[in-house]
């Protein structure tokens, strides 16, 4: 008898772990069909069909949706100046989730597109998560902008800037601020309601450090007003809509935007992050962190065995399956072998250490050739226009 009641008490923990994945997934499927909705967002699948290769994060459904994607598809087509703006906060080295944005935007530079990656220290120290400036802008330097170099990027067609070394962007802020009003700045970021944390540097790189990053392409050191794209978070759309709205006001075309979905961190308890060291692969970290990261991983199978063989994982919420699926194997036959019970995770886990550690060996062998060419991809023209009549 006793053994028949602990036999059902694991039966039971098994069953409403599995019921809590699938009540998981199904809250994260609604939160993305329900944000393109509220914001009027457009799928990307048209585009992943007609176009002859499409990237690697529109086909695995990373990238979700889209506003206005139609303004640089002609551009594209045609061969004619469009440009890309992604931005990070050097907090720390580069993540997995930082990852996945950049080789969308490599795929972009790819199709012809302009790339201007602005590395915010400055936005790092105003919401506290360094104690200086300093601290940011040696993260930006030693951690951060060697890894985006690494990764592939063209020098000619690449411009960087850490946000407190370019301070022509601050003249650019203080031009766009004068084209919104406070209370629209309030508004869409919802101050009045909530300010713990803001202070007036955080209003003003909000109302205009960032929009002045986003729409520096258009501006006549730049060639002038053209197509442009902000591949983003989807809790970033407060942003573009500022700056379409400053832009028309400026006589420059809207950004548009991509909006990609937050890759699970490995504690699974919300989006990789460096705040949360053990939640993300660091593209620095060292072999054996990688492995102790992986295996210690959070993942959407089952205590039991027998039941996940029978019944399937939920890859959909798990770190693991996102890790795999999103940057190395094929995302619809591991979704089946998951799913359908045909991988376990401890398998799935150690193929995930096998590629993980391929790809950050090969990465940390061209951090230092990388170093030494930081320079050639520093932004470094002056911005006058807006100073003379």
């Amino acid at each position: 008898m006793k053994e028949q009641n602990q036999q059902s008490t694991i039966t039971e923990i098994v069953e409403r772990d599995y019921k809590e994945k699938l009540d998981k997934r199904k809250k994260e499927i609604s939160y993305y069909q329900e944000k393109t909705e509220e914001l009027g967002l457009k799928s990307t699948k048209r585009f992943t069909e007609y176009h002859p290769d499409p990237s690697k994060s529109m086909l695995t459904g990373v990238t979700f949706a889209h506003r206005d994607l139609e303004s640089v598809v002609e551009s594209m087509a045609n061969r004619q100046p469009w440009a890309v703006i992604s931005g990070l906060n050097p907090s720390g080295p580069l993540h997995f989730g930082h990852k996945q944005i950049f080789e969308e935007v490599l795929w972009m530079q790819k199709q012809g597109a302009e790339v201007f990656i602005p590395v915010t220290n400055d936005e790092s120290y105003l919401v506290g998560k360094v104690k200086s400036l300093s601290e940011s802008r040696k993260t930006a330097y030693e951690k951060v902008i060697p890894s985006i170099i690494a990764m592939g990027f063209s020098p000619e067609k690449t411009h960087i800037f850490v946000n407190s070394d370019y301070p022509d962007l601050y003249n650019l802020a203080i031009d766009i601020s004068k084209h919104l009003t406070l209370n629209k700045v309030y508004k869409v970021f919802g101050f009045g309601e909530n300010e713990e944390g803001e202070n007036p540097g955080t209003i003003f790189y909000r109302g205009g450090v960032q929009l002045a990053q986003i729409l520096l392409p258009q501006y006549e050191e730049f060639g002038g007003k053209k197509p442009s794209i902000v591949p983003v978070g989807i809790d970033q759309y407060p942003y573009i809509l500022l700056a379409r709205d400053a832009a028309l006001k400026k006589g420059f075309v809207p950004p548009a935007a991509t909006f990609v979905k937050f890759e699970e961190g490995l504690d699974g308890k919300g989006k990789m992050s460096a705040s949360r060291p053990n939640s993300a692969i660091f593209l620095t970290d060292d072999l054996e962190n990688v492995k102790r990261k992986i295996k210690s991983a959070y993942t959407g199978g089952s205590p039991s065995a027998t039941f996940q063989k029978e019944h399937g994982g939920v890859p959909e919420i798990c770190p693991i399956y996102q890790l795999r699926a999103y940057h190395f194997t094929n995302n619809n036959e591991l979704k089946e072998q998951c799913s359908t019970g045909n991988i376990l995770c401890g398998e799935c886990k150690k193929q995930a250490v096998e590629e993980v550690s391929e790809y950050i060996t090969e990465h940390q062998t061209k951090l230092s050739i990388a170093k030494t060419k930081i320079n050639d991809y520093l932004l470094k023209k002056p911005i006058k226009s807006i100073l003379t009549e």
